[in-house]
């Protein structure tokens, strides 16, 4: 599965992007998500295909496709939200996320803050 590139989308004329990217299909493999360089916090949920929040992981290194492997945050059902440096190498960096359940969408929010 190819990682979701978001770094060269633009800012919002309402200061924040939501985003619903589609997680690799079997159950904890690692999806790469490239974060544009304006975005200064983000904002993660999982759900599943009827739309029921479900737990997972998101690290700040892996692989696309790969198990998430053991240095990662659990998302919980209340999500994550956390703060992004700014001075970060070019094109925003990247996450890579997970879910416990197969064919799984994460929900993200970039704030510029």
């Amino acid at each position: 599965m190819a990682a979701t590139d978001l770094s060269t989308t633009a800012l919002p004329g309402v200061g924040f992007l939501a985003k619903r990217v589609t997680l690799d299909g079997t159950a904890n493999n690692a999806r790469q998500i490239i974060l544009p360089p304006w975005a200064r916090r983000v904002s993660l949920f999982i759900v599943d295909g009827s739309a029921a929040i479900q737990p997972g992981a998101v690290a700040s290194s892996g692989t696309d496709g790969a198990a998430i492997g053991n240095d990662y945050l659990p998302i919980t059902a209340a999500g994550l939200t956390w703060r992004v440096a700014a001075g970060r190498a070019t094109g925003g960096g990247s996450i890579y996320v997970s879910a416990t359940t197969s064919s799984s969408f994460a929900h993200l929010m970039l704030e510029q803050e």
